[in-house]
């Protein structure tokens, strides 16, 4: 999940400022302290049973066999799935038999999944896609607010062969030798590494030939971009055959575009939500004007884009101050002292903070760290033990490399012409604006941005049968319905969307920063596009697991 929003130093200084990639937890991280102080801190998955005859089981396998039923507070099966460290076969780290990432990979019993697999990374950096796992796509859910893991039936296993990993090196679950993290410069060296790291994957599981995705949020939209360029230049299908990638809520870009820019215009949209004064809309509407945003933006969202943009800096006035610019964190500010729960993963949530698990992205104190356990890591071959954190070292020292709109990104859209980057509209960090601004400025397939509006075609969200029914089970017997927290997705028009030369363009109505959580039927369609199982987000039709493709019993 993760934002990728970088602390700027100087918000209206040196272009190197504006250029680099960004850390949002480290910017959520800055807010919080500047906060006024509070007075206290789709149908369930079917899984394949493990025998020996599975795809997956061999010599090299075993020994990352999880138990289905042996996953602590797991009060289900969830079937056939494996977990543990591989190393990394990378010339980028010394001692390198000592640096190994973690996965959890969960088969798939979808037919039309046999020769594919999708890579889920979560962002931060440094942030554990085990985030994801837990409370965004995978079989179970640990969401905030609820009391144990429900079955989730809007997993992506459902449609595809999944595996979620912690990366780089000293992420969530994985290893690092002392001192090899300071080794990682930027995302090309994290590239090489991860590539070290897939090869003994496929070769463990016998999957050479498969076709790969990449799916994640945040710094993913650094992480995703680099490494699918690297696979790509590889030049190997054996064992990089990169078929497509799917970004959220991405850093891709500088956050003076995706963050500050557009954030009064934000604010001006969604105040029957904020619920700001008179006198401070009025205030920092004069700031953006003073500081240029406007006039940016109105460049920035023009299509077809007129040329390359400049800087949003480039347009302030001579009478505005630095400080005077930095509009995002005001508003955020602004926005505790009204609702002093104010999440800008999600501006519609609300006090009291709910209780969760890992502690994020509820902005309350998690109770405990359950992927710090010693019994959860036993369970997920984890050894030695490891101290968890839901996000851990953001200082890899990835910010030297450029955003991936302005280098590799473009060209992953052109090798492959299947890149999907959507943006949830409630999101206060990576802003929806400020993401297609950044792909508005990007040069792909010959051709600058867009060349008509994004905002005319409608996302289709399928309607999910199963939260009808059990509502009208509990309605006509006069009870108050009671739907686990995992039936609860809505259908129906959910946003925009927009395809141009190998590149989709979506948002997502009612999502946050991580869209499969907020809006989990979204998420799922959005993969399905990804993997080919629909021509268009605009179409309309049930789920492809409600048709005949799905072994299983029907999930949705």
């Amino acid at each position: 999940m993760h934002l990728t929003a970088f602390l700027l130093p100087a918000l209206l200084g040196a272009s190197s400022v504006a250029l680099a990639a960004e850390n949002p937890h480290r910017r959520a991280a800055t807010l919080k302290s500047r906060a006024p102080k509070r007075a206290s801190k789709p149908a369930a998955p079917v899984k394949r049973a493990l025998s020996d005859d599975s795809q997956f089981l061999n010599s090299n396998s075993q020994k990352f066999v999880v138990n289905g039923t042996g996953v602590p507070e797991v009060n289900f099966d969830l079937g056939e799935s494996y977990a543990g460290r591989l190393p990394i076969a990378s010339p980028n780290v010394t001692n390198a038999t000592d640096n190994e990432l973690f996965f959890w990979f969960f088969p798939s019993a979808n037919e039309l999944a046999s020769n594919e697999i999708v890579i889920w990374l979560n962002g931060g950096p440094g942030c554990s896609s085990m985030d994801g796992l837990f409370q965004e796509n995978g079989p179970f859910q640990w969401q905030s607010g609820t009391f144990e893991p429900q079955p989730n039936p809007f997993a992506w296993t459902n449609l595809t062969n999944m595996v979620w990993i912690d990366q780089p090196i000293g992420t969530g679950l994985s290893l690092a030798a002392p001192g090899a993290p300071a080794q990682i410069k930027d995302e090309t060296d994290v590239a090489r590494d991860f590539a070290g790291f897939w090869k003994n994957f496929i070769d463990t599981f016998e999957m050479q030939g498969f076709d790969v995705y990449f799916t994640g949020e945040s710094y993913a939209g650094q992480y995703i971009p680099y490494i699918s360029s690297h696979f790509l230049d590889l030049n190997d299908t054996t064992y990089y055959n990169v078929k497509g990638i799917q970004i959220n809520d991405p850093s891709i870009g500088s956050f003076l575009v995706s963050g500050e820019a557009p954030a009064v215009a934000y604010l001006n949209h969604y105040n029957n939500v904020l619920n700001l004064n008179d006198s401070f809309v009025a205030a920092i509407n004069e700031r953006a004007e003073a500081c240029g945003y406007n006039t940016f933006m109105d460049l920035a969202l023009t299509f077809p884009p007129t040329g390359k943009f400049p800087d949003p800096t480039s347009f302030a006035t001579d009478n505005i101050t630095l400080n005077e610019c930095d509009v995002l964190d005001d508003i955020y500010l602004a926005a505790l002292y009204i609702n002093p729960c104010f999440n800008f993963y999600h501006i519609t949530d609300y006090c009291p903070f709910l209780w969760d698990e890992l502690g994020f992205p509820s902005l309350g104190d998690g109770p405990n760290n359950y992927f710090n356990r010693t019994d959860v890591q036993k369970a997920l071959n984890v050894h030695p033990h490891v101290d968890y954190a839901i996000c851990g070292d953001d200082t890899l020292g990835l910010e030297h490399s450029l955003p991936s709109s302005f280098t590799v990104l473009a060209g992953v859209v052109e090798r492959t012409n299947n890149v999907l980057v959507g943006n949830g509209n409630l999101d206060f960090l990576i802003l929806t604006n400020g993401t297609l601004a950044t792909l508005n400025n990007m040069t792909w397939n010959g051709a600058q941005g867009f060349s008509s509006s994004p905002f005319t075609d409608k996302f289709f969200v399928p309607y999910n049968p199963t939260i009808g029914a059990a509502i009208n089970e509990t309605f006509f017997q006069s009870e108050i319905p009671t739907v686990s927290v995992g039936l609860v997705a809505g259908g129906g028009f959910y946003g925009t969307t927009h395809t141009e030369r190998g590149l989709t363009f979506v948002t997502v109505d009612h999502a946050g920063h991580e869209i499969p959580q907020y809006v989990p039927g979204a998420g799922y369609r959005q993969l399905e596009f990804l993997l080919g199982r629909i021509d268009s987000l605009t179409e309309q039709g049930d789920f492809t697991t409600q048709s005949g493709n799905y072994t299983g019993t029907t999930p949705l």
